[in-house]
Formats: C-alpha cells, sequence, structure tokens
C-alpha cells in the first residue's frame, strides 16, 4: 500500500547505518514519520528532496514495522526551498519544536499546513538576517496563529469578566482566563495577573490578522514588543504542553553567535 501526499520536513533523524527518518507533515495525511534508505551517504540523491523546510512531493510505502520513503521529489513553484540563514533556520526549528508537541499522528489539518508555507515563504525571503528581536517577534507571531487554529487562542476583544471591550487604554491579562481584563474588573480578581499594554495588545491583533510579512515590516517600540512577546509566552500556557517552549531562548541564543 503507498500513500502520496505533498509535505513539508520538519525534521530528520539518524536511523540504522546509513538511512534516516524523516518527520513531515502533510497537506492530505498531518503528521508523517517514515524512513529513507541510503540518505546518509554523502552521494545519496534523494537526501537532497528531503531537507528539514523544504516541500517534497513524497509517495510513502506503507510497512508492518516502519513506513518507507519509496519517492521523493521537491515541489516546483514555491519558495519554501531557500531557507538557508542562521535566523531563518532558527526560527524554523524553534516553531518546528512546539509544532511536533502539539500535533499528533492520524489528525490532518489544511491550516497548519498552509502556517508552514507561509512561514518558510516568508523566511526565504528575508532579504538580510533579521535582529534577534525581529526573530524572536516572527516566531512569536507564527506560534500565536498556531495557538488560533488549536483553539487555545486568547481572547482580546472583549473583558473576560464584564464582557465588554476594554477600552482603548492598558489593560491586564489573566492566564487563568486566557484572556483580557479591564482595570475595573481586576480589582475583583484575587487571581495573579499581568500587565497588558494598549499597543502590544493592538500588535496581538494585528498579528492575527495580518501575514507573517507584514508583521516584520511594522516598526516597534522595544517595550512593546518585550510586552508583546511575553503575553504570548502566557497564552502557550494554555496548551497541552509539559514544558515552556525553547523557542525565545533558542533564537536568542544562536542569533547572538
Amino acid at each position: 500500500m503507498y500513500l502520496r501526499d505533498q509535505v513539508i520536513i520538519l525534521k530528520k533523524i539518524p536511523y540504522r547505518e546509513h538511512d534516516r527518518q524523516y518527520v513531515m507533515y502533510g497537506r492530505i495525511h498531518g503528521l508523517l514519520l517514515a524512513a529513507a534508505r541510503g540518505t546518509m551517504k554523502p552521494r545519496a540523491k534523494q537526501a537532497g528532496q528531503l531537507e528539514p523546510f523544504s516541500i517534497a512531493d513524497v509517495m510513502i510505502a506503507k510497512g508492518r514495522n516502519f513506513d518507507q520513503i519509496a519517492v521523493a521529489v521537491k515541489s516546483h513553484g514555491t519558495k519554501l526551498q531557500s531557507v538557508k540563514t542562521l535566523g531563518s533556520l532558527a526560527i524554523a526549528g524553534a516553531f518546528a519544536d512546539l509544532c511536533l508537541r502539539l500535533i499528533r499522528p492520524g489528525v490532518a489539518d489544511e491550516r497548519l499546513f498552509k502556517l508552514w508555507e507561509e512561514l518558510i515563504g516568508c523566511l526565504a525571503s528575508l532579504p538580510e538576517e533579521p535582529s534577534a528581536l525581529r526573530a524572536k517577534l516572527l516566531f512569536g507571531a507564527a506560534s500565536l496563529k498556531l495557538m488560533d487554529t488549536l483553539g487555545y487562542g486568547p481572547a482580546l476583544s472583549v473583558c473576560g469578566v464584564c464582557r465588554r471591550p476594554p477600552g482603548p487604554t492598558d489593560a491586564w491579562f489573566s492566564p487563568n482566563l486566557n484572556g483580557l481584563i479591564c482595570v475595573d474588573c481586576v480589582k475583583t480578581l484575587s487571581e495573579p495577573v499581568m500587565p497588558a499594554r494598549a499597543h502590544s495588545v493592538a500588535f496581538l491583533r494585528f498579528m492575527r490578522a495580518s501575514t507573517l510579512d507584514d508583521v516584520l515590516r511594522v516598526g516597534l517600540a522595544v517595550d512593546v514588543a518585550h510586552n508583546a512577546l511575553r503575553l504570548i509566552q502566557e497564552v502557550w500556557k494554555q496548551a497541552p504542553l509539559d514544558r515552556e517552549p525553547h523557542g525565545m531562548d533558542t533564537i536568542e541564543r544562536i542569533m547572538a553567535v
């Protein structure tokens, strides 16, 4: 039995002496794991078609013990072939780690595949290395879109207590309610809250509604950016993660090299 799909390569893992296993997300079948024979050999032709963060058309032979990639060909007419800069790889790697901790085999979501297409297309078109802060903002925007896709996104339109818009001024964010709390209702809460600056909240709303390319173009004060990233990290806590994603720290360390 053969399975055909268009996939994004998320990870490659050494397997046996000359082989690798590939973790992929398919447009049709979702999360896939399959081995490719001989791809660790120096002149393996198939290895070049299966580089992480590229998109490929694959045919997978279903096996009793493990699945095997029988055919892999890079998809044509896409930008997802040139994610090579250090910053781009750091962002894509951090997002892959977050995704792989939240998605499970057997569940396909076209929106997630399109989000990966958008992210890697954005990274492939970067004219130069982004700053560490800009790289973290791009990762944060992608992760916020992922949280929305998986149903863990925050409530940013109305107060989580009185259900009215929190107003144009600064507000508060409640991790327990996964949403904003207005300045009047925060006085009634005994649970921990954190500041949510008005410009940071506006930027989060912009992230949701805009492309990742547009997120890269926005001019932003440093303190507003840091507050927005802290709010996104609080949103991650709504997802079933056993530990906080390492993406922000990883990007910071890699971009500092």
